[in-house]
């Protein structure tokens, strides 16, 4: 079935509906054009078949739209689906260059979408893209500059702007399905002044496309003040002159060698952080995360900063529980969106992939590629980007798997692929 010239649009909806009472089957038929092949078909009849499901029952859902001639000629899901139930494939059949799937969700078998303790487990639980069965599929991610606005604060903790993203990277490469790139002298606005995070799309894309990395992370440090002190009273020289704190001098105070001083013994730790797509430069997740210290709270003899005598304190070893808790968080959200790479070359009907066996894939595994629309960027009516309109372009069969490459052939074109466009796996249900 050949199509005629089009124009893309871009219609974004979100359909958001009460859940249901009791427990219920529902079932729908999809229907996608074989014309880009048949894995390309399998994955948009099914989002069809949900997306009819969201519409008509529970769920929330994001989706995109194309338009022929003003007509509304195809749309595919574009964002997460909360529709309870696991969704299974009943039925396939094709027939006039068409492919008919029959999807049924049975909501008395809810997905579990409790946040588990380990990335690989939140993997599972969350996944709607195929994972192939006992593989993993890493995702990428480069930590930026944390912009500290009260640096008076952290005066005793070096470079904090520096040394907090490098931390997170760390943290994160400790989990088993993340590569972290450490960028922590890389600021996503001018001057590292923090604006409004929606702002930096045009940076996190182009970050993303120097680091072929499908996330981006940045944030800034909101408190390290200290918030509560208390006298302390040293004897016969027992008090250190290095310890922080403000000293008494006045009238007998060298009595018996005694000497007061007050003593931080409380401090805060507020961080604000932001998950990027590099795809769409789109912001993905952000949050605060907080912790509050008491006992050794502060060192000023720490001339030079250095990241494990730090932690030898109360207020060190809480800030650093609060990043493992920030890591893990970002791993589990990562985990729940679906694995892409991007295009890295193509030599006719051969296309190769900035991805391969550490990062998860195989031979022969089946990819879909996409093609962005970055002129057409979509953004809500306060500026904030939702995301970047994508065109199917065919489907790819890995051919040969090297630790950071894959040589794929193209098959099923309906389109030029070019580097720089991104390939996924299909959903299979």
């Amino acid at each position: 079935m050949k199509t005629k010239p089009f124009c893309y649009a871009a219609l974004w909806a979100a359909f958001l509906l009460a859940g249901p009472a009791v427990a219920e089957v529902y079932r729908a038929e999809g229907v996608a054009s074989l014309e880009s092949g048949r894995v390309v078909a399998r994955q948009q009849a099914i989002e069809d078949a949900v997306r009819q499901m969201a519409m008509t029952h529970a769920g929330t859902l994001q989706a995109t739209s194309r338009l022929d001639n003003g007509e509304l000629t195809e749309s595919s899901m574009t964002g997460p689906l909360t529709l309870p139930g696991t969704p299974r494939v009943l039925q396939e059949s094709q027939r006039d260059g068409l492919l008919f799937v029959t999807v049924e969700v049975d909501t008395a078998e809810p997905v579990s979408v409790a946040e588990p303790a380990a990335a690989s487990a939140a993997s599972q639980a969350c996944a709607r893209p195929a994972t192939p069965a006992g593989r993993f599929l890493t995702r990428r991610l480069v930590s930026t500059y944390f912009e500290v606005p009260q640096p008076q604060d952290a005066g005793d903790l070096g470079n904090l702007a520096t040394w907090l993203p490098t931390e997170l990277s760390r943290r994160l490469n400790a989990l088993r399905d993340v590569r972290a790139l450490d960028a922590g002298n890389v600021s996503l606005f001018p001057g590292g002044k923090v604006q409004e995070p929606w702002q930096a799309s045009d940076a996190v894309r182009d970050i993303g496309r120097r680091e072929e990395v499908q996330f981006v992370l940045a944030g800034r440090v909101l408190d390290t003040a200290v918030t509560r002190k208390e006298p302390r009273l040293g004897a016969f020289g027992g008090a250190s002159g290095s310890e922080a704190g403000v000293y008494y001098n006045g009238p007998l105070a060298g009595l018996f060698g005694a000497s007061a001083r007050v003593v931080p013994v409380e401090r805060r730790f507020a961080v604000e952080y932001w998950l990027y797509d590099a795809l769409t430069g789109g912001v993905l997740a952000t949050a605060t995360a907080e912790t509050t210290a008491h006992g050794a709270v502060h060192d000023s003899s720490l001339r030079v900063f250095d990241l494990s005598r730090f932690q030898q304190n109360d207020y060190g070893r809480s800030v650093a529980t609060l990043l493992d808790g920030i890591a893990g968080k970002l791993a589990n959200t990562m985990h729940c969106l679906p694995f892409a790479a991007r295009v890295v070359r193509v030599d006719g009907d051969r296309v190769y992939l900035g991805a391969g066996t550490l990062d998860g894939l195989a031979s022969a595994d089946r990819l879909i590629v996409y093609k962005q629309q970055p002129r057409t960027e979509i953004r809500r009516g306060d500026g904030v980007v939702l995301g970047l309109p994508e065109r199917v372009i065919g489907d790819i069969e890995l051919l040969q798997v090297q630790p950071r490459l894959a040589v794929a052939l193209l098959r099923n074109a309906r389109g030029t692929v070019e580097t720089g466009d991104w390939v996924r796996f299909p959903v299979r249900r």
